[in-house]
């Protein structure tokens, strides 16, 4: 994945050439998604940038990955994920789509999904990390308290006068 990236850059119309290719292999197309979130200033890869409404967002490389190891890619439900590597070495991290985001995601989530996804935590013999938004009402019903919140102003909204939450849940083997 990393040797496919030497050739790009973070320009305007490479940017723009990703959005529209279509992988046929799951590497391709993970690679798309990296490459995407990594130069898209909402990191939901639509928009290209670094700067939004004066603020300049936090710039890091595709080369920052490099130094992840042993990567598998999988493109599957996260019901047969969880159960395929339900291993103590197996680290997730977990970041469904927010109940609150609707139609933004290309699959959304809904309560049954997130009470499926408890379930797999619950019986996964290695470690993961959980993130959603504080926003979503019965969260914490499902997952209990978060062992970590952060609240913050997002500088993409409003100049950072609109809050945002994030919850997060871990368990550590």
């Amino acid at each position: 994945m990393i040797r496919n990236s030497a050739h790009l850059t973070h320009r305007q119309g490479v940017f723009r050439d990703m959005r529209r290719r279509h992988f046929r292999s799951d590497v391709g197309t993970a690679f798309k998604v990296l490459y995407l979130q990594t130069y898209s200033y909402i990191v939901d890869g639509s928009t290209y940038g670094r700067y939004y409404k004066g603020h300049k967002v936090k710039r890091f490389s595709i080369e920052d990955f490099i130094y992840v190891r042993d990567w598998v890619i999988e493109n599957m439900d996260f019901r047969d994920l969880m159960d395929r590597y339900n291993r103590e070495r197996v680290f997730f991290y977990l970041d469904p789509p927010y109940i609150s985001s609707g139609k933004k995601y290309r699959y959304s989530f809904s309560i049954n999904d997130m009470k499926d996804l408890k379930s797999k935590m619950e019986a996964h013999k290695g470690s993961y990390i959980l993130n959603l938004s504080r926003f979503d009402e019965g969260m914490e019903e499902i997952f209990g308290e978060p062992n970590k919140v952060i609240d913050y102003s997002n500088p993409l909204n409003n100049h950072g006068k609109v809050r945002w939450g994030c919850g997060y849940w871990w368990k550590l083997a």
